[in-house]
């Protein structure tokens, strides 16, 4: 029987330590809390199904696969050292071949008189690393459409290089590739796709295109469930995502107040029509407000400072009537969903936090053969 499984990345295998010395928040990021806020939702999420990080998935992914990762991590000035590094790949443990795809390495010479004078065939070198920080967030890479799955492209170049990896691991997870590839020139990021069983929501703002959120409508409509596409054109810096505003869950909505009636946002509705067994001629555009109610979804409203505490970031478990939070949003969501007999369970999250992303952010989810599902214990 299929299940869904829980990819959630671990920050420490990703993100080297070091970054955090840069990261300007206050008080400093912690990479041991951060790590162990991982692990204490991991240990939530597996009461509901297989969980899995990325780094423990690719332990399992052919072996040819991960040197083809790693030989397109590598680079180097010295084009003559390439055939030393596909050697060294031919005997090298697949962990440590891990370690290069998630680490990118770059080794960069630097020609100077001083080294010449007293070694002329050598120069200065240097080891840079350009690590896939962002898997950190395996929410951004694709979007699960409830058993289908759409394969995102990034707008940020520093974090496309994030996708390849994670395409492999989930053609080892689904034992296929993507069912909806990403269009030439054209961005999907999955913190723009919410689903739920009676609703989808596709935003439209910083990140995801129209066309990229419209081809989606096909594989999402449905006789019982409606899709709204919202252009979001208020855009606010620190909220580049859908899901930093609204999140969708079993006959509700968390959403931002501000957004409900706002003029700058505007939201279309698709429908089935079980004439052609495709989307129906959507309406004009609406009011997020008059949308969400148009599809019976009960409206959460959220104050600006409840979403600046990732109110709104909270993650729906599939198939249950439970949604996951973190510690700083508990008390604002807490009360809010109780009314609609949905229990919250909350995890400590504050260093993700100071990343610009939540517990939604850091999870996503993919359905998964019997025989496929990969758990912690497994890895």
């Amino acid at each position: 029987m299929p299940s869904t499984t829980f990819i959630v990345q671990n920050p420490a295998e990703v993100m080297p330590v070091e970054m955090g010395l840069f990261m300007e928040s206050d008080p400093p990021y912690d990479p041991r809390r951060a790590a162990a806020e991982s692990a204490a939702l991991r240990e939530t999420l597996a009461k509901y199904g297989p969980v899995v990080t990325v780094r423990q998935g690719l332990e399992s992914v052919a072996r040819e696969e991960i040197v083809r990762l790693a030989e397109q991590a590598v680079g180097c000035d010295d084009p003559g050292r390439r055939e030393g590094v596909r050697r060294a790949f031919a005997h090298w443990a697949q962990s440590d071949l891990i370690d290069i795809v998630v680490r990118q390495p770059r080794l960069e010479l630097h020609a100077d008189p001083e080294i010449a004078a007293i070694s002329p065939d050598a120069s200065y070198e240097s080891y840079v690393l350009r690590p896939l920080f962002g898997l950190m967030f395996p929410r951004d890479h694709y979007a699960d459409l409830g058993g289908p799955l759409a394969l995102g492209r990034l707008r940020r170049r520093d974090r496309a290089r994030e996708t390849a990896v994670m395409e492999v691991l989930l053609h080892r997870l689904r034992g296929r590739g993507a069912d909806v590839p990403p269009a030439e020139g054209r961005h999907l990021e999955g913190g723009d796709v919410a689903v739920a069983e009676h609703l989808a929501v596709l935003g439209c703002g910083f990140r995801t295109g129209p066309e990229s959120a419209e081809a989606l409508i096909p594989h999402l409509v449905t006789e019982s469930r409606p899709v709204i596409q919202v252009r979001d054109g208020l855009k606010r810096p620190e909220e580049f995502h859908l899901d930093h505003w609204l999140s969708v869950g079993p006959g509700v909505a968390l959403v931002a107040e501000e957004r409900l009636d706002n003029p700058a946002v505007t939201a279309t509705v698709h429908r089935f029509d079980a004439a052609t067994g495709q989307p129906a001629r959507p309406a004009p555009p609406v009011s997020l407000r008059r949308a969400l109610d148009d599809t019976d979804t009960r409206i959460v409203a959220l104050s600006p400072k409840q979403i600046e505490r990732f109110a709104a970031n909270a993650f729906f478990v599939p198939d249950q009537r439970v949604a996951i939070t973190s510690e700083a949003a508990y008390d604002d969501v807490a009360p809010l969903l109780d009314l609609y007999d949905v229990d919250v369970v909350a995890v400590p999250f504050d260093e993700h936090h100071k990343q610009f992303g939540s517990v939604h952010c850091a999870v996503n989810t993919v359905s998964t053969p019997g025989d496929r599902a990969a758990t912690e214990e497994e890895a």
